[in-house]
């Protein structure tokens, strides 16, 4: 098998990509909104084939690394409110910098990663190049039948 389809080792793309929404949750919490909307780019990129990378399986691995991400940050943060108890606690210890640094990281990573080893599981099944080329004369067989609404049919305007 290559290394490079290796699920194990493909899935390590959502906590590496997560120690970077690590970085912005801890940090501000617009810092965060920019990186929650910055991976809804990447997955609005893939919708309207739009190639972030040069190939196709690169840009299947980026897909499913921002959807494992986001499922991990959605969860992450519904697992830490339920260990906090949804509210601030007065203890004596605070948690120091690089302790809430792993922690967010931890609690984002644990669901991640697992969903990421599945999806590229599934992803390696696929013949990603023939989905191509179908999905190709599909859009060539729309445009020649003249998709779209009437009005756009005719030329000479209004």
């Amino acid at each position: 098998m290559d290394y490079k389809k290796n699920p194990f080792l493909m899935g390590l793309c959502a906590p590496a990509y997560l120690s970077a929404a690590t970085v912005a949750i801890t940090n501000d919490f617009l810092m965060a909104i920019m990186f929650m909307l910055f991976t809804l780019g990447i997955l609005g990129a893939y919708v309207t084939e739009f190639p972030i990378f040069p190939t196709l399986y690169q840009n299947e691995i980026l897909h499913k690394t921002a959807i494992s991400s986001l499922l991990g940050m959605g969860l992450g943060m519904m697992i830490g409110l339920a260990i906090a108890g949804g509210a601030e606690s007065e203890g004596t210890a605070p948690i120091s910098t690089q302790g809430k640094f792993m922690l967010t990281w931890g609690v984002m990573s644990l669901p991640a990663y697992p969903l990421m080893v599945f999806l590229v599981s599934k992803v390696n099944k696929r013949d990603l190049e023939e989905e191509h080329r179908i999905r190709e004369e599909k859009k060539k067989a729309r445009k020649a039948k003249g998709g779209g609404p009437p009005i756009m049919d005719r030329r000479d305007g209004f």
